[in-house]
């Protein structure tokens, strides 16, 4: 049985330790164990096999752990796996030199430190299969246990391991501890040094009659002799071939010759009609390089060729290329550019398959590819200068908000781009997830709280100023003066979701644990009161409604707070209740409306996500 540890490793340290250590059979525990989840006793979850459509304490313990490598995870650890999830670890994975396998599998959960490494602990005198898989990784990196993988940790083995420890810059203790774990196989260390080559001949006094035939370029190919287990700059080159001649590799060009990678060279060798090996031979290196050239020359006259055979469920940077030349071309992708293949991006394709008289399947055949290379990309707008800025009448002042476009998000979408950070879109004026996800980047790199909202300190590291609040802008409609929900919690934009009996979803739906507060959002007088009843949607509540006649309607309570009735004055911060699942629910948050002047519900997450703070955990100041 392994336990969560409460100090979690780098996963650089681990990754490949993880994803060749499965090659040779080195599996973690799939199990973690939960101090304190759900009872006072110990809930025993499973990680690995999670994927989108999973629930539950697990899928809590695999956001956090994603939260706690830098991952932004959007709409925090809610114990929900949807697709904002499956973008964290996608990234995760990518990050660290996994394949993007769009779950959780041993090699990920090792390397989020779910799971500690069986091989932490090995020492001489030390027996089993355990030893024999360290073995096979230290004959990988070129060393000689003196035995081979024979089980049995002796003098040769350790031998063995302090040379590696020494290339790696480790204390060689021969001892293997979580650093060395870590490390085994990360390639930070060259392998053992290939013999250097005879010195050449002398040529000859006089030239041959005949020149010789001249050589194969492959047959001095650095990619002959390659095979499962070996790593290295060859295998990079090798992979990066493999890619150019249309085969996908999850996790790229890693260096790493695995499952996949063998996988991949042996359809190459199947439709080439080469023997199927999985090992690059001297036929195999020269098909590689005349195949790898075409689609180079091709790529070269029409670059999305690169792009054939994307479908959905594809993920990463082609899925990133395409939904930006579709954007170029002034097809609206919905979600923007985010890598991932889903639905919106299927159909974006389609309308413009459909546009060019193509077959509308969804999927970049040869024919969108030539069409998408071809295409006139959509004209600019007739002006090219910005819009006026509107003003709300109190002439409030601020900065870009979730949900907001226009020349206050331009700015700041431009200030994170002079500041190195990577900006999925690019600078387009519209502040989604994409921009929210630049804010996070820089937030953290700059030392900052990460919170993906940009407030005084962050604005201060970009060099940009508060600005007047468009009319347009979510917070101009409504705003809070405090973020409704105690930390730690988690919420995502589910505006207007399916609900049962044909209803829409009208609000926001904030994930915590029972019994976490309930603030007032803003000054005003509680107006209603619910309380729990056989039948209830929503269970305990309360409306809160502010001095211009904006209501705001909370539901799901475990209990009202002590004081709070009808007509009760509240200050912005003060507690109104605590977190529960009345009603209609069963799952533990706050449903979060906002009713600007007392009519017709908007969209709450823009709002909630400009002040969000599910990060803390300390009650505000009131009054």
């Amino acid at each position: 049985m392994f336990t969560l540890r409460p100090s979690l490793p780098d996963p650089r340290r681990i990754a490949r330790l993880a994803s060749l250590g499965l090659a040779f059979g080195l599996a973690a525990s799939p199990v973690i164990v939960l101090p304190g989840v759900a009872s006072a006793s110990q809930v025993e979850v499973t990680v690995t096999g999670l994927s989108v459509g999973s629930r539950g304490d697990a899928v809590v313990a695999l956001q956090r752990a994603l939260i706690a490598r830098g991952m932004d995870v959007v709409g925090g650890a809610d114990g929900a796996f949807g697709p904002m999830t499956l973008a964290a670890l996608n990234s995760f994975q990518s990050s660290v030199g996994l394949p993007q396998t769009s779950s959780v599998d041993d090699g990920t959960a090792t390397a989020l430190g779910l799971v500690d490494s069986p091989l932490v602990g090995l020492a001489k005198g030390s027996r089993g299969d355990t030893v024999a898989q360290l073995q096979r990784l230290l004959i990988a990196l070129g060393q000689d246990p003196a035995g081979g993988a024979d089980g049995i940790f002796g003098s040769g083995t350790e031998a063995a391991l302090r040379n590696v420890q020494s290339a790696f810059g480790l204390s060689a203790t021969g001892v293997v501890d979580a650093d060395t774990a870590a490390r085994l196989l990360t390639g930070n260390a060259a392998p053992a040094a290939a013999p250097a080559p005879a010195e050449a001949p002398a040529a000859p006094a006089e030239a041959p009659e005949s020149a010789p035939e001249a050589a194969s370029p492959a047959a001095d190919s650095p990619l002959i002799g390659l095979k499962y287990g070996d790593w290295g700059r060859n295998v990079t080159t090798l992979q990066e071939q493999l890619i150019a001649t249309g085969r996908e590799l999850r996790g790229g060009a890693d260096g790493l010759f695995g499952v996949l990678t063998m996988n991949a060279l042996k359809d190459f060798q199947t439709a080439k009609g080469l023997e199927v090996t999985g090992r690059v031979n001297e036929a195999t290196a020269q098909a590689l390089a005349s195949t790898a050239a075409d689609k180079s020359a091709a790529a070269a006259s029409n670059p999305y060729t690169q792009l054939v055979g994307l479908r959905p469920g594809a993920l990463g940077g082609a899925v990133e290329a395409l939904q930006q030349r579709l954007l170029d071309l002034g097809i609206q992708v919905r979600g923007g550019v985010d890598g991932i293949f889903g639905p919106a991006t299927a159909n974006s394709l389609k309308a413009f398959q459909t546009q060019r008289g193509l077959n509308a399947d969804g999927v970049v055949d040869a024919a969108t590819a030539d069409a998408l290379n071809a295409a006139a990309p959509a004209p600019a707008p007739a002006s090219e200068e910005a819009p006026a800025v509107e003003v709300v009448a109190d002439g409030r002042v601020g900065f870009a908000v979730y949900g907001e476009k226009g020349q206050r998000v331009t700015e700041l979408q431009s200030a994170l781009v002079a500041a190195g950070v990577t900006l999925r879109g690019g600078v387009d004026g519209d502040f989604g997830a994409a921009t929210a996800s630049a804010v996070m980047s820089f937030q953290r790199n700059a030392g900052l709280g990460v919170t993906g909202v940009v407030n005084q300190a962050t604005a201060d590291a970009l060099g940009i100023g508060a600005q007047p609040i468009p009319v347009d802008s979510p917070v101009a409609v409504a705003s809070i003066d405090v973020f409704p929900v105690q930390g730690r919690c988690g919420y995502v934009d589910t505006w207007h979701a399916p609900r049962s009996g044909g209803r829409v979803h009208l609000g926001v739906d904030i994930i915590a644990a029972r019994g976490n507060l309930v603030y007032a959002a803003v000054e005003g007088t509680i107006t209603k009161v619910y309380y729990d009843r056989p039948g209830s949607l929503s269970g305990n509540g309360v409306r809160l409604t502010a001095d211009d006649g904006t209501y705001f309607f909370y539901a799901h309570f475990d209990t009202i707070a002590e004081g709070i009735s009808e007509g009760v004055r509240v200050q912005a911060g003060q507690v109104v209740g605590t977190i529960g699942a009345t009603g209609n629910t069963s799952t533990p948050h706050l449903h979060f409306e906002i009713h600007p002047g007392g009519g017709t519900a908007v969209n709450p997450y823009p709002v909630v996500k400009a002040v969000d703070a599910c990060e803390i955990t300390e009650p505000p100041a009131v009054g």
